[in-house]
């Protein structure tokens, strides 16, 4: 790992009510919110005594082609530093002069994150106060008792508007939160999922619907989609007499994407009782995850209509990466019409010679009230506090003085210059950008992954029942044994 002078940051909110800079151009917007200095500071301080805060971040970057500009959540760019990497050194140079500390860290694509705090909790050695690491594999050190309940900090309120509620709530598992994510984080969001639309393409196949009205008035569903996609856009372009990943295509998917339309449709793998504690859905009320499912599925499985990227037959021609190689290639050249990804993708399309927007997950029932999103179980990051950190009110402190700072600072640039219109490059997206982050939703199911219980959800084959009951005694035994292990 190459050690960084670095900068804890933070990155924005999901109700856009908090977001305190106006819109506009690159320049102004780290500006709207004056100096760090003169700022109204709700967390308490402490002189820290020149104490070093490390932090530990996965490089979720590291050999892809497709995450660009990823510098993690405690690096910024110094050489070409934009507005928000400004705003980051700004939060973290006021924070160290404010607490007499210094902030250092390490963001690491060799040894996992997991691995090296594994062995920093067995050895009685703490190192890390701070890290970032996956949703999934952060909660596989909760189950291993190796974090923290932020709960019992006392010195991070998690009812503070720079949390995410919906993290604070939807994580929690006995009253307890092992990890969570708010304005302290940058990946959770990139971690987003969404769909995509290329806008050039669009109008050459003379498609009238205003999708941004549509999705705008409540009446972006699962039916209106599906219909679209069926319009003849799949097309044999290169003339070879086959539809492969080289022609054009209505949409690019994935398998994860069936569990992603599950959370579009209001559902969870677990819900949670009274008393805070899990329960897996498909073992008590399967019948709208079967119906949902087995419609999606359905519909993935039209190979005149839709490339699933890690499917057959593009998993068996050796690609590096399936992905890169089929659906975000063929959105990236302008032979795709729709997209489901990670916002995480985003960046990569600034070079397109084509336009694109940005519109919500489809809501799958017209009666839904709301629309669902949902995140990446393996890129988007959570923040956690090892077991055996020293002074741990300390780094909680810390902990919150960046994150309120980050949201006054750090979140306006990021959201509304980077993403909304640097990236998204339309006013529409990043209204669109507003309801997608309002509604996102976390499932305990998809985090913990009992027993492999994901996996169900992410597989082609029509015979979905059968395939949940072989699967349903073995993660409820594994969900079970992990309440017990966290109780004890």
């Amino acid at each position: 790992m190459k050690k960084l002078l670095v900068c804890l940051l933070a990155v924005f909110m999901l109700v856009p009510l908090l977001v305190a800079c106006e819109t506009g151009d690159e320049e102004s917007s780290t500006a709207s919110g004056g100096s760090v200095e003169n700022s109204k500071v709700i967390t308490p301080v402490k002189d820290l005594d020149g104490r070093e805060i490390h932090v530990l971040c996965w490089d979720f970057g590291a050999g892809s082609n497709s995450i660009l500009g990823y510098t993690g959540e405690i690096v910024y760019n110094e050489e070409n530093p934009s507005s928000v990497d400004e705003a980051k050194k700004q939060v973290v140079d006021y924070v160290e002069e404010t607490y007499n500390c210094t902030i250092v860290g390490d963001m690491t694509s060799t040894e996992s994150v997991t691995d090296i705090i594994k062995t920093q909790v067995s050895s009685g050695l703490p190192y890390y106060d701070i890290c970032f690491d996956s949703l999934g594999r952060t909660a596989s050190l909760a189950i291993e008792k190796q974090l923290i309940d932020l709960k019992t900090i006392s010195t991070i309120d998690l009812s503070a508007e720079w949390w995410d509620k919906n993290a604070v709530e939807d994580l929690s598992i006995d009253n307890k939160v092992y990890f969570t994510c708010g304005d302290i984080n940058t990946y959770d969001d990139q971690g987003t999922w969404c769909v995509l639309f290329n806008k050039n393409l669009k109008q050459t196949l003379g498609i009238e619907e205003d999708f941004y009205t549509i999705a705008r008035e409540g009446n972006w569903t699962w039916d209106t989609f599906k219909e679209i996609c069926a319009r003849d856009i799949t097309a044999d372009t290169t003339g070879d007499g086959a539809i492969d990943e080289f022609d054009r295509w209505a949409f690019g998917t994935e398998t994860y994407n069936l569990y992603v339309q599950l959370v579009g449709a209001g559902q969870k793998i677990a819900g949670k009782t009274d008393n805070d504690l899990p329960y897996l859905v498909a073992a008590n009320e399967p019948e709208a995850t079967y119906t949902i499912l087995s419609d999606v599925i359905e519909f993935y499985n039209d190979n005149n209509t839709v490339m699933v990227a890690n499917a057959p037959p593009y998993t068996n021609k050796g690609y590096t990466n399936v992905w890169e190689a089929t659906v975000h290639k063929a959105f990236i050249e302008g032979r795709e019409l729709f997209y489901m990804c990670g916002l995480i993708n985003v960046a990569s399309f600034r070079k397109m010679e084509d336009e694109f927007g940005i519109l919500p997950i489809p809501k799958y029932y017209d009666t839904q009230d709301r629309y669902y999103h949902t995140v990446s179980k393996d890129n988007c990051t959570m923040m956690f506090v090892p077991e055996g950190t020293v002074d741990v009110d300390d780094v909680g402190l810390i902990i919150s003085a960046i994150s309120e700072q980050s949201m006054n600072y750090v979140t306006p640039a990021y959201y509304d210059v980077q993403l909304k219109y640097r990236d998204a490059k339309d006013d529409e997206s990043g209204e669109m950008l507003d309801l997608i982050f309002a509604s996102r939703t976390f499932d305990l199911g998809c985090a913990y992954n009992w027993g492999g219980i994901l996996e169900p959800y992410m597989t082609l084959d029509t015979n979905v029942a059968s395939r949940f009951e072989a699967k349903i005694s073995s993660a409820e035994t594994a969900m079970n044994q992990m309440l017990e292990e966290l109780a004890g």
